[in-house]
């Protein structure tokens, strides 16, 4: 997900396991896209529950980047922490602007690669990196808006070496305006995870 396309908004993350088992939901609000001298912010207020729908958690992020560099995927971010904290976010993401950016009549897309690392905190102190690269990307038009098929890769790195990759297949709706409507991220296995916005 875009910065700009989660402003102002609630998002809900569910997670399933491969027996379509509730096991996690995440509830995101998200507050106002906020200009400060080259910079643009969001505050994020994120509940997490159990699988019986029982608040875990609940805590504060404040996201800040250039704008440029805007096109940052928040949905990388989230995960990584408990407890309130502010992050200042680096990304290397020409193509990035162009996530959504085609005609109604494509059939494939090009793929697309990101570099994030995270500029404040403890996480940058260890030399946190992700890369994510998004290929194999189909576009199909219905009289309702847009479906668009991909596959993602999320490599994170600590101190240069990859701590982790996770691989995605993910299916995007789209309105007829290209705004997000829902995203469904499915790993190999069969466990998956489901963004409604």
């Amino acid at each position: 997900m875009l910065i700009e396309q989660i402003a102002g908004k609630e998002v809900v993350r569910k997670t399933f396991n491969d027996d379509k088992e509730l096991t996690a939901k995440q509830v995101f609000k998200v507050g106002e896209l906020q200009t400060t001298g080259n910079q643009l912010s969001v505050q994020l207020q994120v509940s997490l529950f159990d699988e019986d729908g029982e608040l875990e958690d609940k805590y504060l992020t404040k996201y800040t980047c250039e704008p440029g560099k805007s096109d940052v995927l928040l949905a990388v971010f989230p995960f990584a922490r408990q407890g309130n904290a502010e992050y200042v976010i680096e990304a290397s993401s020409p193509g990035f602007k162009r996530l959504y950016d085609f005609d109604a009549g494509d059939k494939t897309l090009p793929d697309l690669s990101l570099e994030m690392s995270i500029e404040s905190g403890v996480l940058s102190f260890f030399g946190s990196k992700s890369v994510v690269a998004i290929s194999d990307r189909i576009v199909s038009t219905s009289s309702s808006g847009f479906t668009l098929t991909s596959r993602l890769t999320i490599k994170a790195y600590m101190w240069g070496l990859n701590v982790k990759t996770i691989t995605y297949q993910v299916r995007e709706k789209l309105d007829k305006n290209r705004r997000l409507i829902s995203q469904v991220f499915r790993e190999e296995e069969g466990s998956y995870f489901l963004m409604n916005y």
